[in-house]
C-alpha cells in the first residue's frame, strides 16, 4: 500500500506479533511512522484483521494524540483510494472517531467514569484546573497548621518546626509538605512510599552501614571518586618520568597511587566477600591516608611541568578531603544514631502529608473534581485488588479491559512513570503466552525526570528483553536517523561514544546505540550554492583579554568571518555581560550565513517540498537554550539589533505585557479602589489619560489619605478639565463596580474591553495583533476560572496571584505561522519532536542547575528521606549521610539527564549544526578542557563527566580528541604535550575562539542605516541608463539641508543651571591665570570615589574644617555670653560633648578639632564684637541668579543676553550692628606669617559675592567683610 521503503528492523517493529515488543528508536528514526504503519497493517490484515477500537494507543500529549489520529485518518483515506471497495476499510474509517487513541490521563478518566460506582465520587466530576488546586491545597494545609498549633504536647511537631522552619514564619515547612506531597503522587500507593521510607530510618544497632541504601550509594561514589584521583596522579607520573630534575618526585607519586589503589581494593574486596564492617574499614582507610612531604625538585626541571604536577596533587589532597569531610565523615555507629534521631520528625512530616492527602480528598469530593493525579490513583484503584497473599493483581474490570484491547501501544514510553507502568500491566495480557504491549521510545531523550518520569523502566526492559524473534518478550533497536545529514550524524556519534556511559549517563553509548545516517541529501547542481558543511563550535572569552580571532580547522573550508578592526572595540566602549555577548556572537554567524561569502556563494537548504535546494531563510534557523529565562530576552533585543527577525517562544512575560497589567490593575480597583499603584496605573493608561499634573492636583486635593480619596474630593471641588476627569473616572467605576456583583469574570473582563474601547485601541499600537491576542488569552483564562468551583471577581484576582507565583509565568499569546520568516529562540524542551534545518545550540558554557541539593530535605523515589540533621537549641545544622546519599543520586541523574537534553539538542538539527558558548577564562578552561581529554581510554573519565560544570565540558574534551583538530590541540595545550587517545572519526569539525573585541558591532546603527540608504541610491531602478540618478537637484539638496542640520542653540547647552560660589572662585583663578577675562563653559567632572573605598585612614585636612564649621553653626552662643570666667574652654568643651552624646558627631571627628582655637575667636574683638551684636546669624544658604553675560562678557549671542546663572552658597556667619551688616568667613587655611595677602587675593572672590547675596537678602548695606583665621590667631578685613 506504502511506497515508504522501510528497513528490515522497521519491518520486524511494524509486523511482530504475539509479544511484548520494545522498539528503541532512536532520534529520527521515524518511530511515529513505524507505529501508524502497525496499526494499519493490524485493521488490514487479511487473515487477522484487527478493528482500530480494539487498540489502545497511548501518547504523551493531547496534541501527539491528535497528530497520531490524524495520521491514521490519512493512512486509511490512501488505503481507500487504492481500495475503494472495501468495507472493512470503510468500517474502520467508521470506528476511528471512538478509537481508543489518547492520553494515559484521558483513559483514565474514560475508565474512572466508566466505573464510577466503585468508588465513591460523582460520575460527573470535573477536572480540576492546576492553580485551584493548588488554591485548595494551601487552604487545607492552613487548616491543619493552625490545629497543630492547638494541640497540647505537641513536641515532634514543634521539633519538625524549628528545625525545617524558617525564623520569621511556619512558610518553609509548609513549602517542605507541599512539596513532599506533591512528589510521592508518582508513586502507585503514596501513604505506603511515606511509611516504608520513615520506617526505614529505624535502623537496628549494630548495622554495617555500608550494607544500607545510603551506604551503598555513598561507596560507590567513593569509589569513583577515588578511580578519579588515581587517574590523575597517574598522568602526573608520566609527566614526572618524561621532565629532567623531577625524578625525586617519583617515589612519593608512586606512593600516593599506591595507597589510593589501597582504598579502592579495600572496596572491591569487602563487596565480595560481604565484610560486616566495611564501612569502617573505609573510615579508617581514609582518615588514616597520608601525604608524604615531596622533596626539592633539580635545578634544571621545568618550573611550569612542576607547578602542574604540584597543582595536581594538591587538587587530590583537597578531593580527598572532601571525601572524608561529607561522604564518609563518622563510623556506623555515629551515622545509625543520626537516622534514628531524624525518625521522629520525618514521621511527623509523613503525618502532615497524610493528613493533607485526606483534607485535600475532602473538599475535592464536596465540589466533586479530581485533579491529574486523582485520575492515576483512582484508575489504579479500579484496576488492582489484592490477593491473598497481599499482593496487587488485576481486578475484574482490568480483566474485562485485557479482552476489550487486542494490543496496548505506548508512545514516548521512556517517559511513563511507575503509576502508568502498572495500570499498562493491569490491562494487558503481560503474564500470558502471548503478550501484546508495544511501546516505543528513546530512552536517550527521557528528559522529564522533574515530571517524576522514571527512564529506568525503560532501560529495565532494555537489558532483559531479548533480540531473538521468537521471544515473548522482544526488543528491536531502530538507529537509522532519516533526519540528518551524515556530519551532524557522525558529531553526534562522536561526542556520545566519548561521554555518555552507565554512570554518567545511565546508558553505555555503544556501537549498538550509535546513529546510522539514512536520510538522503542529493548533490545539488545549482551553481553558487553550498549546504552542509562541518559542525561547529564556537567559544567566546567573556574575560578582558585582548586576543585577537582564532580560526582553527580540521578540513580545508574557508571561514566566512569578517575581520573586525581594532577600531571597533575603541569606537563602542560597552561593558558586555556573558550572555550579550553570545548573542551578538550568533548574531553576527547568522548574517554571514544568510550573506554571499567571498566568491558569491550561497549557503542552502534542501527544501522536501520542492525537491530541491533553496537560499536559507530565517525560518529555517532555530537558537535552542537549555533555560529561556533571562536568555531569550538578550538574544531577541541583540538579534533585533543586528537586523535578524526573531520570535522567542518562551512560556513566559504574559503578566509582565502592559495590556494585561493594565486591565488587572483595573480589575483591582474595581474590587477594591483603595489601592493606590493600581489605580496609578489604571488613571495613566490609554484609558483615562490622566497627565503628571492631573496626579499632582488629585494628591494636592488632599495630601494625606489614599488617592481615590483624594479624587472624591477632586471631583467635588467644582468646574474644570481635571475634575470633569475625575467625575467621568468615578461614574465609569461606580458602574463597573456595580456590574460586578451580577456578571462573571470574563463577562467583565469583556465589558471593560468594550465600554473602554481599549481593545481596540491596542489593536493600533505597534504590535497590535499581540496586544489583542494577549487581552483574548485574559478573557478565556476568565472563562476557564468560571468553571472552577471558585467565583466572584475577588476571587478570580487571588486566582491570577497564584497563577503568577505558582507557574511564575504565562507564556505571551502565540501568533506566529510557521511560514513566517523570523529566527525562533525556545527551549530544548520545547524542541522535542521537532526537527530545523540549521541548529544553533547557545548556552552552552552556562552551569548546569543543581540548586535542588541545597534543600534542606531531599527526597529520592528509591532511596527515600535525606534531611539535614539539626540541633535548633544549639541553631547548628548539617547534611546527614542520607542527604548525602540523595546529593550523590541527584547530582548523577540530574547530569544524566542533562546529558540527554544535549543529544535531544544535537538531533534536532537536519543540516547544519552550530555549537557556542562562552568561558570566562579561556586559558583556566582550555586547561581544565586539555586534562580532561588527555586519557588513553576510549571514553572518557566518569570521574571527569559527573564533575563537569556545562556542556562545555563535555562537548570540548571530546572534540579535543578528534584526529584532525591538531590545531584546536595545539591551542589548548598551550606547553603540555598531548597524550590521550586520538581518535580517527568521519566527523568535521570547524572550532573558533572570539574575543570581546571581535563581537563589538563595528557598526553603528547609523551606518547599518547609512549603508542601506547607500544600496538604495546604487540601485540600478533609479539609474536613467546614463549613470546619473533620476532624483533630481531638489531632492539632492532637501537630503543635503537635513543631513547637515546643526543645532543652532549648541552653546546654551552647555552653560551651567547652577553652580556654587566656590567653583565660581575657582573657575575665575584658572582663568584669570590665563589671562582670560571669562570663564569656559561647564564640562561634567568625574566623581571621585568616596574615601572609604579608598581605604583612607584619619580625617583630611577639608574634613576637619567641615567639623569646624559644623561646631561653629551649633554652639549655643547664648550661653557663651552669659560666661563669667576669663576662658570660654569649658563651656566649648561641655557642648561638644553633648553633640557627641547627641550622635551630632563621633568621637573621633570630636578628637579632630582643636577646640582651642574656637575659644581663642570668642576671646578675640571680632569674636566679641560678634556675641555682643543684637542679631547674629549662622550657615545661612542662599541662590541668586547672575546675569549669563556676567560669566561670559565676550559671548555676544542674543539668544543668551537674557539668560541667568543660579550661583549658591552658604555664609559662615554675619551680624547686624547699628550702622550695617558685619560678613564673617572662617578659614582654617594655614598661612605663614607676611603671606596674609595670598589669602585676601584667594578669598577677595568669593567674599564679594557673599556680601552681594547677603545685601539682596537682607535689604542693608554690608559694611564690613571678614575672614577669621583659626589657624594664624587673627582675621583679615577685606
Amino acid at each position: 500500500m506504502s511506497e515508504t521503503r522501510w528497513t528490515n528492523e522497521q519491518w520486524d517493529a511494524i509486523t511482530a506479533r504475539d509479544c511484548n515488543l520494545l522498539v528503541a528508536a532512536a532520534a529520527g528514526a521515524g518511530k511515529t511512522a513505524v507505529l501508524v504503519e502497525r496499526i494499519i497493517k493490524k485493521i488490514t490484515d487479511e487473515k487477522n484483521p484487527v478493528d482500530i477500537d480494539r487498540l489502545l494507543v497511548v501518547t504523551f500529549t493531547n496534541a501527539a494524540a491528535a497528530e497520531m489520529r490524524e495520521r491514521i485518518a490519512n493512512a486509511i483515506s490512501k488505503y481507500l483510494e487504492e481500495n475503494p471497495g472495501s468495507a472493512r476499510i470503510q468500517r474502520q474509517m467508521a470506528l476511528l472517531g471512538k478509537a481508543s487513541i489518547t492520553t494515559i490521563h484521558s483513559f483514565c478518566t474514560e475508565v474512572i467514569r466508566s466505573n464510577f460506582h466503585l468508588l465513591n465520587i460523582d460520575p460527573d466530576f470535573r477536572i480540576a484546573d492546576e492553580t485551584e488546586s493548588y488554591l485548595m491545597k494551601l487552604e487545607a494545609l492552613n487548616d491543619i497548621f493552625e490545629e497543630q498549633y492547638e494541640k497540647e504536647n505537641n513536641q515532634d511537631f514543634y521539633e519538625l518546626l524549628e528545625s525545617y522552619g524558617s525564623n520569621r514564619d511556619d512558610q518553609q515547612l509548609m513549602d517542605i509538605v507541599l512539596s513532599l506531597h506533591t512528589f510521592i503522587q508518582s508513586s502507585p500507593w503514596p501513604e505506603k512510599w511515606l511509611e516504608k521510607m520513615t520506617e526505614g530510618l529505624k535502623i537496628p544497632v549494630g548495622t554495617d552501614f555500608a550494607s544500607t541504601v545510603w551506604g551503598k550509594t555513598l561507596i560507590s561514589s567513593v569509589k569513583i571518586e577515588l578511580e578519579g584521583m588515581r587517574d590523575m596522579l597517574t598522568h602526573a607520573l608520566e609527566d614526572i618520568k618524561a621532565e629532567p630534575g623531577l625524578e625525586k618526585y617519583l617515589p612519593v607519586f608512586q606512593e600516593d597511587v599506591s595507597n589510593i589503589n589501597n582504598l579502592i581494593m579495600l572496596i572491591e574486596n569487602s563487596e565480595k566477600l560481604s565484610s560486616e564492617t566495611v564501612w569502617d574499614n573505609l573510615y579508617f582507610g581514609l582518615n588514616t591516608f597520608t601525604f608524604s612531604t615531596l622533596p626539592r625538585a633539580g635545578k634544571e626541571a621545568d618550573e611550569t611541568k612542576k607547578e602542574a604536577v604540584k597543582g595536581i596533587r594538591d587538587n587530590v589532597k583537597k578531593r580527598l578531603e572532601k571525601l572524608k569531610g561529607q561522604m564518609v565523615n563518622a563510623v556506623s555507629a555515629e551515622l545509625l544514631n543520626e537516622m534514628n534521631a531524624l525518625y521522629g520528625r520525618m514521621k511527623c512530616l509523613a503525618g502532615l502529608v497524610i493528613e493533607l492527602s485526606v483534607r485535600y480528598a475532602e473538599k475535592k469530593n464536596r465540589k466533586s473534581i479530581l485533579d491529574f493525579n486523582d485520575l492515576e490513583h483512582y484508575c489504579l484503584e479500579i484496576l488492582t485488588k489484592k490477593d491473598q497473599n497481599g499482593r496487587f493483581v488485576p481486578s475484574d474490570t482490568a480483566l474485562q479491559y485485557r479482552e476489550r484491547f487486542d494490543e496496548i501501544m505506548v508512545d514516548e514510553y521512556q517517559d511513563s512513570n511507575l503509576v502508568q507502568e502498572i495500570i499498562i500491566n493491569m490491562i494487558s495480557r503481560v503474564d500470558s503466552p502471548k503478550p501484546n504491549v508495544f511501546m516505543v521510545g528513546d530512552v536517550k531523550q527521557s528528559i522529564y525526570r522533574f515530571r517524576q518520569a522514571r527512564p529506568e523502566l525503560f532501560m529495565q526492559k532494555y537489558n532483559t528483553y531479548s533480540t531473538e524473534k521468537d521471544s515473548p518478550f522482544r526488543k528491536i533497536l531502530l538507529y537509522k536517523n532519516f533526519r540528518s545529514r551524515k556530519n551532524v550524524v557522525d558529531t553526534v556519534n562522536f561526542i556520545f561514544r566519548q561521554i555518555m556511559s552507565v554512570n554518567a549517563g545511565e546508558l553505555d553509548y555503544t556501537v549498538n546505540e550509535a546513529l546510522n545516517p539514512g536520510a538522503e541529501f542529493p548533490e545539488s547542481e545549482q551553481k553558487g550554492l553550498i549546504f552542509g558543511g562541518s559542525t561547529e563550535l564556537h567559544i567566546i572569552d567573556t574575560g578582558d583579554s585582548d586576543n585577537r580571532f582564532n580560526n582553527i580547522n580540521n578540513d580545508d573550508t574557508n571561514n566566512n568571518a569578517e575581520d573586525n578592526n581594532g577600531e571597533a572595540a575603541e569606537q563602542e566602549e560597552e561593558m558586555l555581560d556573558n550572555i550579550q555577548c553570545e548573542a551578538r556572537m550568533v548574531a553576527k554567524r547568522i548574517r554571514m550565513l544568510m550573506e554571499p561569502d567571498e566568491e558569491g556563494n550561497c549557503f542552502a537548504v534542501f527544501d522536501k517540498d520542492q525537491k530541491k535546494y533553496r537560499k536559507l531563510e530565517y525560518r529555517d534557523i532555530v537558537i535552542l537554550l537549555r533555560t529561556t529565562k533571562n536568555w531569550s530576552d538578550v538574544f531577541v533585543d541583540e538579534l533585533t539589533m543586528a537586523g535578524i527577525p526573531v520570535f522567542a517562544d518562551t512560556g513566559s512575560g504574559f503578566f509582565k505585557t502592559v495590556e494585561i497589567q493594565i486591565i488587572l490593575s483595573l480589575l483591582q480597583i474595581i474590587d477594591n479602589p483603595y489601592q493606590d499603584i493600581p489605580l496609578l496605573s489604571v488613571l495613566r493608561s490609554p484609558i483615562f489619560s490622566f497627565t503628571t499634573n492631573d496626579l499632582a492636583d488629585i494628591r494636592l486635593s488632599k495630601r494625606k489619605g489614599s488617592l481615590f480619596d483624594g479624587l472624591i474630593r477632586l471631583s467635588e471641588a467644582g468646574p474644570g478639565e481635571v475634575c470633569n476627569k475625575a467625575k467621568r473616572f468615578l461614574e465609569s467605576l461606580a458602574g463597573w463596580r456595580e456590574a460586578s456583583l451580577y456578571l462573571s469574570a470574563d463577562q467583565l473582563i469583556w465589558k471593560l474591553y468594550s465600554d473602554t474601547g481599549y481593545y481596540g485601541m491596542v489593536g493600533a499600537m505597534p504590535g497590535g495583533e499581540q496586544r489583542q491576542a494577549n487581552l483574548r488569552i485574559l478573557f478565556e483564562r476568565a472563562k476557564q476560572f468560571e468553571e472552577t468551583s471558585y467565583k466572584g471577581l475577588f476571587n478570580f484576582i487571588n486566582f491570577i496571584d497564584k497563577l503568577k507565583s505558582s507557574k511564575g509565568d504565562l507564556g505571551s499569546a502565540k501568533i506566529l505561522s510557521e511560514n513566517d520568516n523570523v529566527v525562533r529562540i525556545m527551549s530544548i524542551h520545547k524542541s522535542k519532536g521537532l526537527e530545523f534545518p540549521v541548529v544553533f545550540l547557545s548556552g552552552c558554557g552556562k552551569k548546569f542547575n543543581l540548586q535542588d541539593m541545597n534543600k534542606s530535605i531531599l527526597l529520592h523515589q528509591d532511596v527515600g528521606f535525606g534531611p539535614d540533621v539539626v540541633d535548633y537549641k544549639k541553631r547548628l545544622s548539617w547534611p546527614s549521610a542520607a542527604k548525602e546519599a540523595i546529593k550523590v543520586k541527584i547530582k548523577t541523574e540530574t547530569l544524566s539527564e542533562e546529558m540527554r537534553i544535549l543529544y535531544v539538542a544535537l538531533t534536532r538539527a537536519k543540516e547544519k549544526l552550530i555549537i557556542t558558548g562562552s568561558t570566562a577564562d579561556k586559558d583556566k578552561a582550555l586547561n581544565k578542557w586539555f586534562s580532561m581529554a588527555n586519557t588513553k581510554e576510549e571514553k572518557l573519565s566518569d570521574y571527569e563527566m559527573l564533575n563537569g560544570r556545562n556542556y562545555l565540558d563535555w562537548i570540548v574534551p571530546a572534540a579535543l580528541r578528534h584526529s584532525r583538530c591538531e590545531d584546536f590541540r595545539k591551542e589548548a595545550a598551550s606547553e603540555n604535550l598531548f597524550k590521550g587517545l586520538l581518535i580517527e572519526d568521519s566527523s568535521l569539525w570547524d572550532i573558533k575562539f572570539w574575543s570581546k573585541s571581535d563581537i563589538l558591532m563595528s557598526k553603528s546603527s547609523d551606518d547599518l542605516q547609512s549603508h542601506g540608504f547607500n544600496d538604495w541610491m546604487e540601485d540600478p531602478a533609479f539609474d536613467d541608463g546614463h549613470g546619473s540618478l533620476t532624483l533630481g537637484n531638489k531632492n539632492f539638496e532637501e537630503i543635503d539641508r537635513r543631513l547637515s542640520w546643526k543645532y543652532e542653540y549648541l552653546d546654551a547647552a552647555y552653560i551651567p543651571a547652577k553652580i556654587s560660589v566656590t567653583e565660581l572662585k575657582r573657575r575665575f583663578s584658572d582663568q584669570s591665570s590665563e589671562g582670560s577675562a571669562s570663564m569656559h563653559y561647564f564640562t561634567a567632572k568625574l566623581i571621585k570615589k568616596p574615601l572609604f573605598l579608598e581605604e583612607k585612614k584619619g580625617l583630611s585636612g577639608a574634613e576637619r574644617g567641615t567639623i569646624m564649621h559644623f561646631i561653629m553653626q551649633h554652639l549655643d552662643l547664648d550661653e557663651i555670653k552669659m560666661n563669667t570666667e576669663t576662658s570660654y574652654m569649658k563651656i566649648i568643651n561641655n557642648q561638644v560633648n553633648q553633640m557627641v552624646e547627641k550622635d551630632l558627631l563621633t568621637v573621633k571627628q570630636a578628637e579632630s578639632v582643636d577646640l582651642k582655637m574656637i575659644g581663642r575667636f570668642f576671646e578675640s574683638e571680632l569674636g566679641k564684637r560678634m556675641l555682643a551684636a543684637k542679631s547674629i546669624n549662622r550657615e545661612i544658604p542662599f541662590n541668586i541668579a547672575i546675569p549669563f553675560k556676567e560669566l561670559y562678557p565676550k559671548e555676544n549671542k542674543k539668544y543668551m543676553e537674557e539668560e541667568t546663572v543660579l550661583l549658591q552658597g552658604v555664609i559662615d556667619c554675619f551680624f547686624e550692628e547699628e550702622d550695617g551688616v558685619v560678613l564673617i568667613d572662617y578659614k582654617s587655611d594655614y598661612v605663614p606669617k607676611g603671606k596674609e595677602y595670598v589669602i585676601k587675593d584667594r578669598y577677595q572672590f568669593q567674599l564679594d559675592y557673599y556680601a552681594r547675596a547677603l545685601e539682596q537678602i537682607t535689604g542693608k548695606k554690608v559694611k564690613s567683610k571678614y575672614i577669621y583665621l583659626f589657624q594664624s590667631k587673627n582675621y583679615l578685613t577685606m
